[in-house]
């Protein structure tokens, strides 16, 4: 009945982006259609009705669509746009952070090196002088017992 190869049509349909605003457009006009035909038909026929409070049911029935999340297109479209301008934003401030990031660890990478650099030469000119001052040492000694 409904195996793996009817589900993955199904999602091949869905997935094609005509066939998601058509169906959206025609689920919509459906909608509004039908709620309007259904307005014309109970507020005409109220006093022979043989729902007296149909007008209430309907707009009862209005609620429980807007309950269930049915909005205007118009209102889908605005939220649509707006969501692809935060994600945009959202892109833009991502990469400015990466970019301050990289920026702060390249800094601070190179004065990391300019102190290593800089401990290193004070540690060979420390070892210099030691090596001169025991050579010094080494031959006043060898000259005082000579």
């Amino acid at each position: 009945m409904f195996n793996n190869e009817m589900n993955k049509k199904m999602m091949d349909l869905f997935a094609n982006p005509l066939f998601k605003k058509g169906f959206f457009d025609f689920f919509l006009k459906m909608q509004q259609e039908g709620i309007e035909a259904a307005r014309k038909l109970w507020t005409t026929n109220a006093n022979k009705n043989l729902f007296p409070d149909a007008i209430d049911m309907y707009e009862r029935m209005a609620d429980f669509y807007i309950i269930f999340g049915f909005v205007p297109k118009t209102k889908y479209d605005e939220a649509l746009n707006e969501n692809k301008g935060l994600k945009e934003e959202n892109k833009f401030l991502r990469d400015t952070i990466r970019e301050l990031q990289l920026s702060l660890f390249t800094e601070g990478g190179e004065k990391v090196q300019q102190i290593w650099q800089s401990s290193i030469d004070k540690q060979l000119e420390m070892n210099k002088d030691i090596s001169r001052n025991f050579f010094e040492l080494f031959r006043q000694l060898k000259s005082s017992v000579s």
